[in-house]
Order: C-alpha cells, then structure tokens, then sequence
C-alpha cells in the first residue's frame, strides 16, 4: 500500500491521487480547501498560523480576501470531514493564531500513531550534560513502522508542494458574465410593470440556457434590484462582476409590442450592439430567443448544441401570452395570495394554449409554495404539483424551469434519485439558473453531504448575489451542517441587505436556540412573528424557543391554540411535534412524527439532519422513520 496514504479515525487522505476517502468512498474538497487538509495532516498536532496558511495557498504578494479564503476552506474541511467546530476531533480553531490538526495518525497498513507505540526510556548515561535526575524520561520508539509514517508524510509534504508547483492544470477559459437589467416600461401605464418585468424574466433565462460553459447570466433578483438605476454600466459591471450589461426598453401600444435592446461593454462603456423589434404581443416571448441569439453573436459565444438545435417556440395566442406574464408576475410576489392568483393565470394561459410548457412550470410552483407555507395541504397541494411539473417536462423537456419544477415534485414524493437527476439536468440547461442551484443544495443538506450543499448555494450566490432568498438559504445550510458560529456570521452578512427580511431571522432563531441562546432566539421568533402573524410556521417557531428557554407555560399555550386550530384548519403534524420535543414529551412527538409521515409532510425531508431532533436520535420509533424515508441515519 501506498506510504503516500495518511489515515485516520476512518478517513484516508491519499497524497498521490490528491483525496479524501472514508469508507473507501471518495469525499469531494475543491482545490484551496484539499491542499489546506494536506498542510494541516502533515504538520500533525502542530500549530499552522494564518500566515503560513496564506503563503502556502496564495503566496505573499496576493490581492483576494484570504480571511474569508482560510474560513472557506476550514468550513468545507469541517463539512467533509462531519467536524464540530465547537468540540472538535480533527480540526482545533487557535483563537487569534491559526489551527491545527487533532487527530491521530495512521499510516496505509494501519501503524499507530506514536502515542500508542511501545516505547523505552534511554540510559541515563546516553543524555548529554546536566544530572539526569534533574531531567524528564527521554524515550525512543523502537516501532519501525514510525520510519514508514514519517516518510509517508515527508512525501506527502513532497506530493503536496510539487503539485503547486509543477501539477497545475491549465485554466480552463473563463466565461463571460452577462448581466440583463430590468426593461423599461415606456408605455406611460404603470399597470403594464407586469409585461416589462416578465420580458426581463423571459430574456434572463433565454440567454442562461444559450451557452452554458461559456456565458454566465445575473439570476432575476439582483438584476432587477438596478430596476430604474441611474448607475452606470461600468458601475453596474464592477459591483457584479460582468463583462456586459443588456439594456432593454418595450413599449406597448395595444397589441404591438416594440422592444429596444442594447448590449453594452462595462469596461469602457462602448455600445457593442442596439436593435429595434416591432412585434405582435404574441411573439414577445419568442422575439426573446432572437435577442439572446444575436447577444450571443456580439459577444463571440458559440451555442450549445441543445439550445441550436431545439425547435422554436410559438405562442400563438396573445391572451395566452398576456396571462403567463401576469402570472410570473404575482408569482415573484413571494405570497400566498399572489400565488393563488399566479395560479389563476397560470391556469388560463394553459386554457387557451395546452402546450404552454411555461405556463405548466409556473403553476407547479405556485402550488409548491403554497405546500411549503401550510396555505394548503400537502393532500391538495402536492399532486397538483407534481401533475403540472411531469408536464411541464413533457411539453419542455429541453427548459430548466421545467426540470426543477419536478424536482421539487419529487422532494414531496420522496424519491431522492429522481430529484438529483431533475436537479443536475436544469442545471445542466442553464448552470445560471440560481434557483435549481438552491434546490439541490436543500437535498444535498437533507443527505448529509454538507459540503456539496454549501458548493451549490455558492453557486446560486454566484448569479445572484442581491437575492434575499438565496442569502437565507446559506444560513440554513450552515444550520443544518451544525456550523452555528458560521451561520450567526452569515446571518449578519445577509440582514445588511435587508435587515427586515423574516426568512434570515427564522433561521437565526434556530442557531441562537441550538446556541442556548434563549433571549435572543426568543427574540428572533417575534421577529417572524410579527412578519408573519398568526401563521402556523411562526406560531411554532416562538413556541420551540419559549419551551427551550424555560418558558414552558407560555409554550404550552400555543400549543393549545395549534392544536385547537387542526379542529377546523391545517396545522402540519411536524410543527406539533417539534413543539413536544422541546417539551420534553418524547411520546406525543413521536406521535405526531408519524402522523406527519402519514401525511407526506414535506418537512419529514430534513429528518436526517434537522438539530431540534437530535433528542430522538437513538429511539427505534424515530430511527424506524427515518429508514422509512431512505435517509441517512
């Protein structure tokens, strides 16, 4: 076996094939985090300071931000490896100096480490000078197999920097970032921000899935935060990071449509391209896909196959056409009365045009959202869901909207392969698409595999960056890999944005709570609260946080209320049994964990992961779910 190979607890870091392996099974690190694992394990019970981190990773003259590089890459080290940062057993934080690497080390055939190795004191008269009664024992290993582990780390070392050095790969051409601002309504009528901000829409995704490899796009929601900017392109270009910025005008006047779009070059501001279209309402959506063609063109960035050779859509009905974008429009209200009237709409474009493969996406996830906030049962929500998403794929299997609208449908049928397959293949369509990142990363998390999670929010935080959701979504990562001090960080990042937004203080109400941090979770789930008043979701949230912080009185109160409330109304089954663990009430949470299996209760997706459930863990009645749920244990 190789001496390159370090192994311990019941990980093995192979220096030749430059992994991480446990169990034989290969655990995935980047670059930055791989090479800092192999600096730590061989510098083995030795402090490493942050200096020495940096020269090593990035060298001295260096101009990126290697304080949020080095708590980067020991988070995703923590996350591979299922390291509590708070009591560790690989990687030991040194406040203010630097880590160091805890654990013991075996070498390929299992030699000790040499703690454990028998171990002799030497003659006193073998020690140089001084009385040696005055001095410590001074022992020597006489296990020859320490020679083979201090070579195998010599040359791990050896591997490690000739790799810096002479093994770098090529970089592989980097993409052009493209960045599409909102469309200017020029018709004079403030009713028609719906037509403008659907094109904006349409354009977006048009030109994420034209060249995946070759051109990036900015997701929705941090494009349309520059809505009515006096920004300029350069401006826009370095806040976010893009080589071009599309500007586009419409103008309706009844059925006809013109649109003036505009492709400039951040750097220098240079107008690359401009054209005028005058069309039919109808062939809006279509004329979408002759823009990102000719953007495509100016820019030099060759089509994919898939998207070259896909038929071209029409729609050929204009109140079809007028109907989608009015449901896409009420949808991006993130409410539930703006998704029922999505849904409205949704299902009118669909009435007059059945192969609207659009329509079928957006209706999908409306019906989801409405799943996920308790608006509707999963009972009514979820079959609807999933209809509409099986033929959103039928009708545009070539469409990553469609293909992450049945992901989500899977999550709700419990079928965890499926919803991989779905998810990688949006992404595949368009890696830009922010939203399907997101929505791997949450089976991801829910699977255990943390540090994948935190690659794919990462890269939904790439394209967009601005949006409340996707900063949110990190905090709940962090949250579900254990990592609270990370996520209280993350938490405070994303409250700069906007420091009202509920979503962050839902799940900084979690962290504080598995924090002990009574007061302030108590505090964060008033917060929710009163975002969201009287709603299930935040009903249970004051309630776990009161009866974790000895409020039990107070807790047991709504409680009563929620339950008096599944008398007439829905209350998920989970929330209830949330709200008993926290009470200490192993026997009625069970129950109600049952109950909520029973009812396909999406929540029971995180069951595998989710802290407050950690009291069950070893009960044969919660273990005996989560096998039910083909989670990991």
């Amino acid at each position: 076996m190789s001496v390159r190979l370090i192994e311990f607890d019941d990980f093995a870091l192979d220096c030749d094939r430059y992994e991480l392996l446990r169990a034989g099974r290969r655990i995935k690190l980047e670059k930055i985090p791989m090479e800092l694992l192999i600096l730590l394990a061989t510098k083995n019970g030795h402090l490493v300071t942050r200096q020495e981190i940096i020269e090593h990773l990035w060298g001295n003259d260096v101009f990126v931000d290697t304080e949020h590089g080095i708590n980067t890459a020991v988070r995703k080290i923590r996350l591979g490896l299922r390291d509590d940062p708070e009591e560790p057993r690989f990687i030991q934080t040194v406040t203010g100096k630097g880590y160091r690497f805890i654990a013991e080390l075996r070498n390929g055939n299992g030699a000790a480490s040499a703690s454990e190795r028998e171990t002799v004191p030497v003659p006193a008269k073998s020690i140089p000078g001084g009385d040696p009664s005055s001095r410590s024992p001074v022992r020597v290993e006489t296990n020859r197999k320490t020679l083979v582990l201090a070579l195998g780390i010599a040359l791990c070392l050896i591997s490690y920097f000739g790799w810096r050095v002479l093994g770098r790969a090529p970089s592989p051409p980097g993409r052009v970032m493209l960045a599409v601002l909102p469309f200017e309504n020029l018709s004079g009528d403030p009713g028609q921000e719906y037509f403008s901000d659907g094109l904006t829409e349409e354009m977006i995704s048009q030109l994420g899935q034209l060249s995946p490899e070759r051109l990036g796009v900015i997701s929705r929601t941090t494009s349309m935060a520059y809505k009515n900017t006096s920004k300029s392109a350069q401006q826009i270009g370095a806040e976010l990071g893009v080589e071009y910025v599309l500007e586009s005008s419409v103008r309706r006047d009844g059925d006809q449509v013109r649109i003036t779009t505009q492709l400039i070059r951040t750097r220098d501001q240079v107008h690359v391209w401009a054209h005028n279209y005058d069309r039919h309402i109808s062939g809006s959506i279509a004329l979408q896909e002759e823009v990102a063609k000719a953007v495509a063109e100016q820019i030099a960035v060759k089509l994919s196959p898939e998207y070259a050779s896909r038929p071209t859509r029409s729609y050929p009905d204009p109140e079809a056409t007028e109907a989608y974008l009015r449901g896409r429009y009420f949808g991006n209200q993130f409410t539930p009365e703006g998704y029922r009237r999505a849904i409205t709409y949704f299902q009118e474009a669909i009435d007059r045009d059945p192969g609207f493969a659009e329509a079928y996406s957006g209706l999908a996830d409306s019906y989801r959202f409405l799943v996920i906030t308790d608006t509707v049962r999963p009972s009514e929500g979820s079959p609807k869901m999933a209809d509409a998403a099986r033929r959103a794929v039928l009708l545009g299997d070539g469409l990553a909207e469609s293909h992450n609208s049945l992901a989500n449908a899977m999550m709700d049928q419990r079928d965890w392969p499926d919803m991989e397959k779905e998810s990688k293949r949006a992404i595949a369509l368009n890696p830009s698409y922010s939203n399907a990142h997101r929505i791997y990363a949450a089976l991801l998390a829910a699977e255990r595999r943390q540090a994948e999670a935190w690659e794919q929010i990462n890269e939904a935080m790439r394209t967009d960056p601005l949006s409340l959701p996707n900063n949110a979504e990190l905090v709940r990562t962090l949250y579900y890999a254990h990592d609270y001090e990370g996520a209280m960080l993350q938490a405070q990042r994303a409250m700069q944005l906007d420091p009202a937004y509920y979503r962050t203080h839902f799940w900084l109400g979690r962290v504080y709570a598995q924090k002990q941090m009574y007061k302030e979770a108590i505090r964060e789930s008033e917060i929710v609260l009163k975002a969201t008043p009287d709603s299930n979701l935040a009903l249970t949230e004051m309630a776990y946080s009161l009866a974790v912080g000895g409020h039990q009185v107070e807790a047991r109160e709504i409680l009563r209320r929620l339950e008096e409330r599944t008398k007439s109304g829905f209350v998920p089954a989970y929330n209830l049994a949330i709200i008993h663990i926290a009470l200490n009430e192993t026997d009625a949470a069970l129950k109600y964990l049952r109950q909520a299996y029973d009812e396909h209760d999406w929540a029971m997706f995180v069951m595998a992961v989710e802290p407050r459930l950690d009291p069950l863990r070893s009960n044969p009645g919660f273990r005996g779910l989560v096998s039910k749920l083909a989670l990991p244990m």
